[in-house]
Order: C-alpha cells, then structure tokens, then sequence
C-alpha cells in the first residue's frame, strides 16, 4: 500500500476517534470526565486530554519538602505536550477518596486524596481539586491543583492522612 493511503486512513482514524471522544464526553459526569484524563495521561493519549481540558485551563502543583515548597505552573499547551510525550503505562493516578460538587449552571469540583505511581511504583500522594464548566453540554476541566508530596518509601497514610 503507498504512502499515501497509509496518510489518509491514519487522518480518518484521528477524526472518527476525536469524534467519538467528544461524543462520549457529552455523557461524562464531572468525576469520570477526570478519570478519563487519567486514563488519557497512562495511555499517553494526548489526543483524549486535549478533548477534556478547556481552552483556558491551567494548572498548580504545590511541591518539594515541606520547608522549600515550590508552585509549578502548568497551560495546556504543556499538560497536552507533557502527556503525548509520556511512555504508555508510565504515570498511573488512583484515587483512594474523592467527593463532587455540581452547580446546575454549570460548574463542578471534584476533590481527590491520590496516589501517583510512576512506572509501576507508588511516587508520591496528596490532594488534587479540579475545576470543571459545562461547555457546549460537556464537562471540560478549566483548573487543576494539587499537593505533590514524595513518598521516599514512607506509606501513603503516614505522608498523606486522611484527614
């Protein structure tokens, strides 16, 4: 088969499946619209994630040792660059908790304690807060914020309680 028809059945794959993300999308509660971002960062689907995040979203990361915290900065230019750069199977994100709140206008949080594993291995834990607007009947992630506390073989409970 020639070059160019490998180009033109790999265009129309990438359309019929953007299409049937955004269709999809239409049907996602606020909490699955974020787990499908997690599911978009360990497949390394960049494609997906860029569906789920608004135009304008951006987001912080609180990290490093409690006594030199540092914020991280991320537009979504770089979150979608970050993950299509990612190797499959590298970053996993578990919930172990989580809570919803839905404004019928069109606004929601979804609050989190988390676990991250980086290739197989837990990395570190703490709380993300994502910010979601309906847009055009979807639920679009417009701001993320989280605690990144390493774990350096400690538990999760003894890093990051409950609380």
């Amino acid at each position: 088969m020639s070059a160019a028809f490998w180009r033109v059945w790999l265009t129309r794959s990438w359309v019929v499946a953007t299409v049937a993300t955004a269709a999809a999308a239409q049907d996602l509660s606020p909490l699955q619209t974020v787990e499908l971002l997690h599911t978009a960062m360990t497949a390394a689907d960049a494609a997906t994630a860029a569906a789920l995040l608004h135009e304008d979203y951006h987001g912080v990361s609180l990290q490093g040792p409690l006594q030199q915290r540092h914020v991280y900065l991320e537009t979504r230019d770089k979150a979608v660059s970050d993950i299509a750069a990612l190797h499959a199977g590298d970053w996993q994100i578990r919930f172990l908790k989580s809570s919803t709140q839905i404004d019928s206008n069109g606004m929601a949080h979804v609050w989190a304690r988390y676990v991250f594993y980086f290739k197989g291995a837990p990395d570190h834990c703490g709380h993300e807060s994502y910010g979601l607007l309906r847009d055009r009947g979807a639920w679009k992630i417009v701001s993320f914020a989280d605690t990144d506390n390493a774990l350096k073989g400690r538990s999760v409970d003894e890093v990051c309680p409950d609380e």
